[in-house]
């Protein structure tokens, strides 16, 4: 087992990550919250392999629960399915001294973070990730958002969790496509932080494909320490750091927008690294070897290095003018200045990330 704390400057997150770890999600929120009622929320598919198991272990806690289901899939993360749970908060009569409890993916944790910051305007806050994506990414660094037409994440606030409880045993029963989505992320932090963490990804391929219980523990701990570490530094991205985490973000967004949320968000952020380091290379910014291995490192592990099925340039031109990212009408890209160093540039010109989005099309 391993539990610290991550230091944010208004708040702190108790972090937990342990194979079994849903069996004392209820004595972890009784001992570090203390709730006087929760309301978890979870999806469909979600509830019905942990539903009963973690609602239990609130209930021996002598914590009063109840749990909400709702639809699986990111066309969920709306303002509609905010109302329904607020819906079910007032039907409950949570007050200021309750919690929300998200037990999922990083769509459940993103909606129930919005749904914790805004109700009563915040309450205690959870997480229980159940997949990949969620325990490298999703559950750490406190944003919370759902989606518009416009495009994904454009409603949304900063609110930390108060507990992350990891249990990657959970991990097991993930189509093997939601694991391969899930290492985007942790091959993300590799190249922006730590080209000896890319390294380590290319050694231990067969056991973490295999969802070895030890060496992914191994590979959830250090993915967390390294987000805890970048957002402990610039926590509501006010001066740059956190952007590094943005790194295929950029393109990747426009992506799973534009494809209508088809794709998993680990799929688009891996494409849109893809493309990201196409753009360093023309840039002059990382030799055409280290973008080479980062994209066959993605490749290794079963992500999609080509667009299946491509849309119109201007489609991708629109979602990018509406990125959260847009600053006096420029887009701003974060790129790799080498293998594990970070640069954000805006003045990427609209022939080079045309390029990049072509280089991406399947023949």
């Amino acid at each position: 087992m391993s539990t610290f704390e991550i230091q944010y400057a208004r708040a702190t997150t108790r972090v937990t990550v342990e194979p079994g770890a849903l069996g004392s999600l209820g004595r972890a929120l009784a001992h570090h919250m203390k709730p006087t009622r929760v309301l978890m929320v979870s999806d469909e598919t979600v509830a019905g392999l942990y539903g009963d198991t973690a609602v239990a272990s609130l209930r021996e806690a002598a914590v009063d629960v109840e749990l909400l289901a709702l639809p699986p899939g990111d066309a969920t993360k709306s303002l509609t399915s905010a109302h329904r749970i607020y819906d079910r908060l007032g039907e409950v009569k949570l007050a200021r001294d309750g919690a929300l409890v998200a037990l999922g993916g990083g769509m459940v944790s993103d909606l129930t973070g919005f749904v914790a910051a805004t109700w009563m305007r915040g309450v205690g806050f959870a997480i229980c990730p159940t997949t990949l994506e969620a325990d490298v990414d999703a559950s750490i660094g406190g944003k919370t958002a759902v989606n518009h037409r416009a495009g994904k994440n454009l409603i949304g606030v900063f609110h930390q969790p108060d507990v992350v409880h990891i249990d990657p045993v959970c991990l097991q029963t993930l189509e093997r496509r939601d694991v391969v989505a899930g290492l985007a992320e942790s091959i993300k932090h590799a190249a922006i932080t730590d080209e000896r963490f890319l390294g380590w990804h290319e050694q231990h391929r067969e056991k973490v494909l295999a969802v070895d219980p030890a060496v992914t523990g191994q590979l959830i701990e250090r993915n967390v320490r390294i987000k805890a570490d970048v957002v402990a530094r610039d926590e509501r991205e006010q001066t740059g750091v956190r952007a590094s985490l943005n790194f295929g973000h950029t393109i990747g967004h426009a992506i799973e927008s534009a494809r209508g949320y088809a794709l998993r968000h680990g799929e688009c952020v891996g494409l849109g690294m893809v493309a990201a380091c196409r753009i360093c290379v023309s840039l002059g910014l990382l030799a055409a070897a280290s973008s080479d291995r980062v994209i066959r490192c993605l490749e290794s592990y079963g992500l999609p290095v080509r667009l299946e099925e491509p849309f119109a340039e201007d489609e991708l031109l629109f979602y990018l003018a509406r990125d959260k990212k847009v600053a006096a009408g420029r887009v701003r890209f974060t790129l790799l200045d080498g293998l594990g160093k970070t640069v954000l540039r805006n003045d990427v010109p609209e022939s080079v990330i045309l390029d990049a989005y072509r280089s991406l099309i399947a023949h």
